[in-house]
């Protein structure tokens, strides 16, 4: 679909990351197809945490300090984002004190703000001088953690912006609040990620998982179902890689990659016969995927966020949340039935391919613009 219109786009982040992050990396995904498609893209940052705010925020004293030191160290270029990330050089990365509309007076009037977390859509929505047309809230995850309950995720639904979701699940959680939603699938690059060892010729006994500190990802779950395979399966060998240390009461059987590159993450995938993931909650996780485009036949739990490309039996083998045993089991029929991991592995594979960021990035520019021409038809 063709439009005669080219808003900027401004994407707002909840704040700096040091490590690579999946919510961020899929933000900066559409950030760089929209400045190859010849959009102007900015990536805002603010320097005041997006939460409630404690007593010190509060206070005028400290908040002079506080915007003090933020001036001084923006003026002498002190603030990085994206480092991890091929962000396209055109890309403003602008880091503001806070987001509201004092210091987002220089954007232009047709520009689009597009909330990427729970704590910038409450940002967002409370700056009137922005039009509703012009304010979108990617939801990637439903976010009741770090103290935010159910209700106040709710309430962010609710709010005078357009929805785009990653998941049916999160579709389904809009939805429940009156609210529509556009679905849009996550993409995945498949020139980063590639299948070069045969699935067929892999070791059964090679597992390959993320490591997370994050309790939703529930990797004591992975570790204690591993255990149990090992009691069974001696040569049984473990491939994990994560942006934190490696933990130091990790089994001699294991072997941990601390943030590897591109070559090194491809391996870890090719190597492996299985990929195991037990979070207990996800948008639409990347690493399970990234796993099946490289061969890995998949034991996961049956949540929403791996639903849209695990499918029992079919494309995985999936066991309930925080259930060691049959998640352990999961991992034992595939070692012992290479028959069965052969074709769970390739028909993951195959039925991955169909999520390309081509196809994601057409329909979310579709979502925007046509939102907008809609807006501009209605008030003629």
């Amino acid at each position: 679909m063709t439009y005669d219109i080219k808003p900027s786009i401004a994407f707002f982040l909840p704040g700096r990351e040091k490590s690579p992050i999946g919510g961020y990396k899929v933000v900066y995904e559409y950030a760089n197809r929209f400045a190859a498609d010849g959009y102007r893209v900015s990536i805002i940052y603010p320097h005041i945490p997006l939460r409630n705010f404690t007593f010190k925020y509060n206070n005028p004293v400290y908040k002079f300090l506080k915007m003090l030191k933020f001036f001084y160290r923006k003026s002498r270029h002190e603030f990085h984002a994206a480092e991890w990330f091929p962000l396209d050089k055109s890309i403003k990365k602008d880091f503001v004190y806070r987001f509201t509309y004092p210091f987002l007076r220089h954007y232009k009037k047709n520009t689009v703000f597009i909330a990427t977390a729970i704590h910038t859509s409450f940002a967002l929505a409370t700056v009137t001088q922005i039009p509703d047309s012009h304010k979108y809230y990617l939801i990637q995850g439903f976010e009741a953690w770090n103290g935010i309950t159910d209700e106040t995720v709710y309430d962010s639904y609710r709010l005078p912006l357009t929805k785009i979701v990653i998941a049916p699940w999160l579709k389904e959680r809009v939805e429940s609040t009156g609210q529509q939603a556009n679905l849009i699938f996550n993409g995945f690059d498949f020139t980063y990620f590639t299948l070069t060892n045969p699935i067929e010729t892999r070791k059964g006994t090679e597992i390959a998982l993320l490591y997370h500190i994050d309790d939703i990802k529930r990797c004591c779950d992975s570790f204690a179902a591993l255990d149990i395979v090992k009691r069974s399966v001696p040569d049984l060998h473990v491939t994990m890689f994560g942006t934190p240390p490696r933990p130091d009461t990790l089994p001699d059987w294991y072997t941990y990659y601390q943030t590897p590159d591109k070559e090194q993450h491809n391996a870890i995938y090719n190597n492996a016969a299985i990929f195991i993931a037990a979070s207990k909650a996800e948008g639409m996780a990347l690493p399970p995927a990234e796993a099946m485009i490289c061969g890995c036949a998949l034991c996961c739990t049956d949540i929403g966020g791996f639903s849209v490309y695990a499918k029992h039996n079919q494309t995985a083998l999936l066991s309930p949340v925080y259930d060691v045993q049959a998640l352990a089991q999961n991992i034992l029929t595939l070692i012992h039935n290479p028959e069965l991991r052969i074709r769970l592995a390739t028909a993951g594979n195959q039925f991955i391919q169909q999520f390309t960021w081509e196809k994601a990035y057409a329909q979310f520019k579709t979502v925007i613009l046509g939102n907008i021409l809609n807006n501009k038809k209605l008030k003629k």
